[in-house]
């Protein structure tokens, strides 16, 4: 008898306790306070009302573990937490905002909609929810397109899963028109005055001519950017199309190379410039992205890659989107970041890899076109920059 009164007068204080818990407190850390709000206007926008203020709502930084950016926690009222590491390495690259919001929205999907994990693909292969995390899907890392028109859907489609599974952007049909481009600049790497990037031979690369192809070989262990300058750089403005078929023939299946265009300033180190770029790997994988951003924006399996063989990469630039190519058969469309002139195309190569490309090829719309004269036999002006891995950072699981 007594050892049961023991136990009630033990138990009576902890119930005490949690009934004196303030189930409406609202503590939302200043840095999370406008995607909160955000959240709330979006809701609002597809007739769902929330007031976190009077329900209650905890959002507070922590140091998590396993690569996680955020937690959702089921209490009264819903905490979350979200890594403070993660958050501040973000913040220092552009898109951060809408990176942010990404995570928050999808924690609050968690804890407000009652969202699960979706790991589901669009007819493309982005991933169809935002609410996409938990058990990883093979390798595939989370990273998610969340920009432009995307954007829409995402909101969208976390506010009302059941609809909204075929968006425009998603189709496997090219919804524009490529027809009217015009080759304005070309290098077929035929002859030394097809080269266009000059042939040397020092203690950080090599470049040759090889069976009508331009050779570029490494001897580093960072990655590659080498840009050619235009003579006359292409306005944002203007639609153009770029191309450049490459060869990485290594046993290696993770490296990226592939194709790089945009603006790089005069003693820049090319590390944030807005250069957009379209790589893959030789497994099978394609990237896109912009060198200011945190990482690239997606990751898709593309059978039309050939691994370890000749692969052409093209992008055409319509509007403010781009549409990517591998070996004439479309994959991709994004917006594109880069807001001021395209002077600058060239390729990546992989730390200390051996790439080989031929058909270097810049055409515009005949729209844009100032001259029908196709420049061959211009000697390109060139750059060379070592920069980290275009792999190297992906977005944290949530």
């Amino acid at each position: 008898m007594t050892q049961t009164k023991y136990f009630f007068f033990l138990i009576l204080p902890l119930l005490s306790l949690v009934s004196c818990k303030d189930t409406n407190e609202y503590r939302v850390g200043s840095e999370f306070e406008v995607y909160v709000q955000r959240f709330e206007t979006e809701a609002s926008a597809r007739g769902r009302t929330f007031d976190t203020k009077a329900t209650g709502l905890i959002v507070e930084f922590a140091d998590l573990k396993d690569n996680t950016a955020g937690l959702c926690h089921y209490e009264d009222p819903i905490r979350i937490e979200i890594d403070k590491t993660y958050w501040n390495a973000i913040s220092k690259t552009a898109g951060s905002d809408l990176m942010k919001e990404d995570l928050l929205f999808h924690e609050l999907g968690h804890g407000l909609l009652g969202r699960k994990h979706l790991n589901d693909l669009l007819e493309n292969g982005d991933w169809k929810s935002i609410m996409c995390g938990g058990d990883q899907v093979g390798d595939r890392p989370w990273n998610i397109n969340y920009r432009g028109i995307r954007r829409n859907y995402y909101v969208d489609e976390l506010f009302n899963e059941s609809t909204y599974d075929k968006p425009e952007f998603a189709s496997t049909q090219l919804l524009v028109d490529t027809t009217g481009f015009k080759t304005s600049y070309l290098k077929s790497f035929d002859s030394p005055d097809q080269s266009g990037w000059a042939l040397v031979d020092n203690t950080k690369y090599k470049t040759s001519l090889v069976n009508g192809r331009l050779c570029f070989q490494s001897k580093v262990d960072s990655s590659y950017m080498v840009y050619a300058t235009i003579s006359n750089p292409i306005s944002n403005l203007s639609d153009f199309s770029y191309e450049l078929t490459l060869e990485y023939p290594s046993a290696d299946q993770t490296n990226q190379y592939g194709i790089l265009f945009g603006t790089i300033p005069g003693g820049s180190d090319g590390v944030n410039d807005p250069i957009e770029y379209f790589t893959l790997n030789n497994n099978l994988k394609m990237f896109m992205g912009n060198r200011t951003w945190y990482s690239y924006y997606t990751e898709l399996s593309e059978s039309s890659i050939v691994a370890a063989g000749l692969n052409k990469l093209k992008v055409f630039k319509i509007g403010k989107m781009l549409y990517y190519f591998i070996n004439d058969v479309y994959c991709y469309q994004s917006e594109m970041e880069t807001t001021t002139v395209f002077n600058q195309f060239g390729f990546m190569v992989p730390p200390k890899g051996t790439v080989y490309l031929d058909n270097f090829k810049i055409s515009l719309n005949s729209a844009s076109s100032s001259s029908s004269k196709v420049k061959q036999n211009l000697q390109i002006e060139f750059k060379v920059l070592t920069t980290d891995k275009f792999d190297k950072n992906k977005v944290n699981n949530q």
